[in-house]
């Protein structure tokens, strides 16, 4: 009982540290932007050593990205354990959703912030891009797993990479729309819509989307 109550506080140590620095990277960022810091700045403001950011985040990139594979993680662990009768659409639609309500419509600064980095690194652009399509082949992989698809089914990646870009066309959406600094309620309350048309569409197939009479 006891190894197991030290193994949890070595983690949560071990997180709490990891979200310091990259807070700490975050704050450089934003006040000077991603290509004029150095990780040594990052490690001498938070007060570690560039060994323990490294330990932490392999590159500097992944320092603006923090919190990204965990919430891919998330995205993953909720296809596979989704209940009987959800399908996959409906994730991704509860996936939007919550961005809508949890960051765009409170306006949650780290968002923010991190749009206005990456605004401002092309570096941080091109890494989003390629960031975007290693996410879709983990989304693949749970899709296939949880359908029980042949190795060489191509149904599931394209499902994968139809609502996994879904949500990131909106997600990016949403992103403009802070950094334009459209009120965010009303820019909350017009993705919703959108995306709503969206994933109905896609529900009901898109067999006669742009059928000409």
């Amino acid at each position: 009982m006891l190894g197991d109550q030290t193994e949890g506080l070595r983690a949560r140590k071990k997180r709490v540290a990891r979200e310091a620095i990259a807070a700490t990277a975050r704050r450089l960022f934003a006040e000077r932007g991603f290509d004029a810091v150095t990780v040594a700045e990052i490690a001498a403001v938070a007060d570690v050593s560039e060994k323990t950011v490294f330990n932490h985040f392999p590159t500097k990139v992944d320092l603006a990205f923090a919190g990204r594979e965990e919430g891919l993680a998330r995205l993953v662990a909720d296809i596979k354990g989704r209940p009987p009768g959800a399908s996959v659409l409906d994730v991704f639609r509860a996936l939007t959703a919550n961005v809508m309500d949890g960051f765009v419509a409170p306006g949650d600064e780290d968002l923010l912030a991190v749009a206005k980095i990456i605004r401002g690194s092309r570096t941080l652009q091109e890494r989003l891009t390629v960031g975007w399509e290693s996410g879709a082949a983990d989304v693949t992989a749970a899709i296939a797993e949880t359908a029980g698809a042949a190795d060489d089914d191509l149904v599931p990646a394209i499902v994968a990479r139809t609502l996994w870009f879904t949500h990131r066309s909106i997600f990016l959406a949403a992103l403009h729309g802070l950094l334009a600094e459209e009120d965010r309620e009303q820019l909350a309350a017009r993705l919703r819509v959108q995306a709503d048309r969206v994933y109905d569409q896609l529900a009901a197939g898109l067999g006669d989307y742009g059928r000409r009479a």
